[in-house]
């Protein structure tokens, strides 16, 4: 009898240490996805404020603890209780500096996202980042910007999607009040050494905007493609016909004579993100 009864309580514990340990990883991926959301949210808000007060530079205030980490960061891997726990105790008030580019729309796909000026591990955790060696939005050549794709439904989680909505609009709206109007052109699968071209501001000798992303795995639209690591997705966007050139002079001169001011003026704000709210 005392047996069975100290079966019964091992049995009994364990089933308690899986249960906890159950709700810690269901817990701790809500808190994780909600910060992040608000984090995105809070610099769509800010590129949109500064925008209806004439447009200018924003930097936001962002939290780097790495329990942010998006999920598979280094990619997919699976993470142990004890690394999960020691993650959560180095939540801090610690904050880094990133500087907003705008805002990137792709309505087919209902995305709407802020862009940094950085592919940083920390940028892309709350939104698409620039790949530095490419243009700037609207420049002539290629810019690229970058997104996570993981399992958890991250930034370009569905930008596969777009292989089925090519000729459908991408906007970018920049923090002067600019929107950059696009068309999808193109979508391909590479491979990492062959990444290298759309890396450069080169690549196009006219106005390209690519957007990249994770490629491996199950293909969306076909399950019986399989896509191994070091596989990436690239969607090529092209100008709207006419191109933004001449609608871009067209807002530029609406913006300077709505402010009354130079055009080399720039207004500079810096937001900060809380690292936790209540919710």
């Amino acid at each position: 009898m005392k047996t069975k009864r100290a079966f019964r309580i091992i049995c009994s514990v364990l089933l308690a240490i899986v249960f906890m340990t159950g709700l810690i990883l269901i817990g701790s991926n809500f808190v994780k996805n909600r910060i992040r959301h608000q984090v995105s949210v809070t610099a769509i808000e800010a590129v949109e404020s500064i925008i209806d007060d004439g447009g200018g530079e924003i930097t936001i205030e962002v939290p780097v603890a790495d329990f942010l980490k998006v999920d598979g960061e280094n990619g997919e891997e699976d993470k142990s209780l004890e690394e999960l726990i020691r993650e959560i105790q180095s939540l801090s008030s610690e904050h880094e500096s990133l500087k907003l580019l705008g805002i990137i729309e792709i309505p087919c796909i209902d995305l709407k996202e802020p862009i940094w000026d950085t592919c940083s591990s920390t940028a892309l955790r709350y939104g698409v980042g620039r790949f530095p060696q490419t243009c700037n939005i609207g420049e002539s050549g290629n810019c690229m910007l970058f997104g996570h794709r993981m399992e958890s439904h991250t930034i370009f989680w569905n930008l596969q999607d777009l292989e089925n909505y090519i000729g459908e609009e991408v906007i970018v709206t920049t923090t002067d009040g600019i929107r950059h109007n696009y068309k999808i052109d193109t979508t391909t699968y590479v491979t990492d050494a062959a990444l290298d071209p759309y890396l450069r501001a080169d690549n196009y000798s006219t106005e390209h905007l690519c957007l990249a992303t994770c490629g491996y795995g199950q293909d969306p639209n076909n399950k019986n493609i399989y896509r191994p690591k070091n596989t990436e997705f690239i969607v090529v966007c092209t100008p709207e016909i006419g191109g933004n050139n001449e609608q871009n002079d067209e807002n530029r001169k609406n913006i300077q004579n709505n402010l009354q001011l130079p055009y080399s003026y720039t207004r500079c704000h810096t937001f900060r993100s809380p690292m936790l709210r209540s919710w």
